[in-house]
């Protein structure tokens, strides 16, 4: 398998679940046999009326980065991907590499899966600099919108399942958010209501907004039926917490006691994204990926510059030492050979609000390694869970 470098181990950062009945999990079976001995995959259904239900596949595969492989790769990783059970792929059509024309095309074979595509990116002005595409008015948003979701729709067969607006209202200059009042949530769903946009999608979800405004997409849909209701948030959420630095301009996370409340951001199941991918972002070391993240900074990597301010701060260090001797003890207690970035996917899965994850895997040897978290998850208790977080 090849050994990728630190900068691209933690360039997959992928978005990336969703539901108005929240933790509605099942085994149930899939068209294809699995592999030996994998993990026996769960199902979530989202819901956003009754009559509009699917059931996702709780691991969802990433696309951001497959891009860089060869078709024949990205072909046998995709089906492979059915085999274990993944019934649900996640793209955008910022993407490298064309990856969300790619994936339409392969999906145009596949009409029982399912896709997820986002929108609502701030348009990029320059470094740093970002304008939103959520402000102004409800046509404003409409038209900005639009521009977006043509294309998507059209390169993934007018078949988007889930369309999230991928950032909230915000616009930034030199990487520093402006201060201005923020478009109403209200405004913002009465546009992804219009019917220009609404027959384009099947379902709505969110990615990077923050609890106060999920939680009030859910009371305006509530009281307004004609309003489109967000089914899913996709936040940052991993066992290495952003510092007050973000990775990138308007990112926002979730954390360790949120996600072990049943009743957090009630109403829309949560789908984590998180820098680990299918594989650690650390197999040279915390050591050498924090030296190769500091050179990112100093370089002034227009993307990934943030990263060392971000992730290596020192509860990180500690987070990540207590998660290697963990994995040692781990793999003692129950015969296994399990490896760090196992353990810290299935962290995250074995979370209350956890629906869903999306991984990042390029290869297919990375895709059967991350697989199996869903039955790490299933091995840890919520002791482990805090002893990893905080030393519980």
């Amino acid at each position: 398998m090849k050994i990728l470098s630190a900068f691209h181990l933690f360039a997959i950062l992928l978005l990336t679940g969703c539901s108005s009945i929240p933790n509605i999990r099942s085994t149930a079976s899939v068209p294809t046999e699995s592999p030996a001995n994998a993990p026996q995959m769960e199902y979530v259904e989202v819901c956003e009326k009754p009559a509009a239900c699917r059931k996702l596949s709780r691991l969802i595969l990433g696309t951001d980065h497959i891009g860089k492989r060869s078709s024949s790769e990205v072909t046998e990783l995709l089906n492979e991907a059915v085999k274990f059970g993944i019934n649900t792929f996640d793209t955008a059509p910022i993407y490298s590499d064309s990856i969300e024309q790619r994936l339409g095309d392969w999906l145009a074979a596949h009409p029982e899966l399912f896709v997820i595509t986002k929108g609502g990116f701030p348009r990029d002005l320059g470094p740093g600099t970002y304008s939103s595409r959520l402000k102004e008015t409800r046509e404003q948003i409409i038209e900005n919108i639009s521009e977006e979701i043509r294309g998507s729709s059209s390169r993934l067969n007018n078949a988007i399942t889930i369309y999230l607006m991928h950032r909230d209202d915000a616009d930034f200059e030199d990487f520093e958010k402006i201060k201005r009042p923020q478009t109403p949530v209200r405004t913002i769903l009465e546009a992804l209501s219009d019917p220009a946009l609404r027959t384009q999608y099947m379902m709505m979800g969110v990615s990077n907004w923050d609890t106060q405004r999920v939680n009030q997409s859910q009371s305006e849909a509530r009281r307004d039926k004609q309003l489109v209701r967000p089914v899913c948030n996709s936040p940052y959420f991993s066992l290495l917490e952003m510092g007050s630095v973000t990775i990138h301009s308007g990112g926002v996370q979730v954390k360790h006691a949120e996600m072990m409340n049943p009743a957090f951001q009630k109403g829309v199941n949560i789908m984590p994204y998180s820098p680990l991918g299918g594989f650690s972002i650390l197999s040279v070391g915390w050591d050498k990926a924090k030296q190769n993240a500091l050179d990112l900074k100093n370089r002034g990597d227009r993307y990934w510059g943030h990263v060392y301010d971000a992730i290596f701060h020192e509860a990180n260090e500690k987070r990540y030492r207590r998660a290697t001797h963990f994995t040692d003890v781990f793999n003692d207690k129950h015969h296994t050979r399990y490896t760090v970035d196992q353990i810290l996917n299935a962290y995250v899965l074995a979370h209350r609000r956890a629906d869903f994850l999306i991984i990042g895997p390029t290869t297919v040897a990375q895709l059967r390694r991350t697989v199996e978290a869903l039955r790490i998850s299933k091995m840890l208790t919520e002791e482990d869970l805090d002893y990893l977080y905080e030393n519980g």
